[in-house]
């Protein structure tokens, strides 16, 4: 026969996105809270296994900052900058059409009358 014609819907696709991204998430801080605890094992004080693995992930996140996400952090801030400059150029020409046109106002209000 033919091709099964049923159309997954894309909210139960983000729903098992959702979920599957919260296990992994469970898991991975799982395997942190044993290594931590097997470490403290090892080492005799929790504090110090603590600080251990932290110190380890901090280094870690350095590394990947300084390896791969810098030049993608100044590029968004370099944009971030240029989006600014520009927004604020175009309030600047706003308030001043604005003044401009108040002025005008004012002007024509305050001229004398001729009699």
């Amino acid at each position: 026969m033919g091709m099964d014609n049923r159309k997954t819907s894309g909210g139960s696709f983000v729903a098992a996105l959702v979920f599957f991204v919260m296990t992994a998430s469970i898991a991975i801080f799982l395997l942190l809270t044993a290594l931590v605890v097997w470490l403290s094992e090892v080492t005799g004080s929790f504090i110090l296994s603590s600080l251990i693995v932290g110190g380890f992930f901090a280094v870690l996140a350095a590394v990947i900052y300084l390896l791969a996400i810098r030049e993608g952090v100044e590029r968004i801030r370099d944009q971030v900058e240029t989006v600014y400059d520009v927004a604020h150029r175009q309030v600047f020409t706003v308030y001043e059409a604005a003044r401009n046109a108040q002025m005008k106002r004012a002007a024509h209000w305050c001229r004398p009358f001729r009699i």
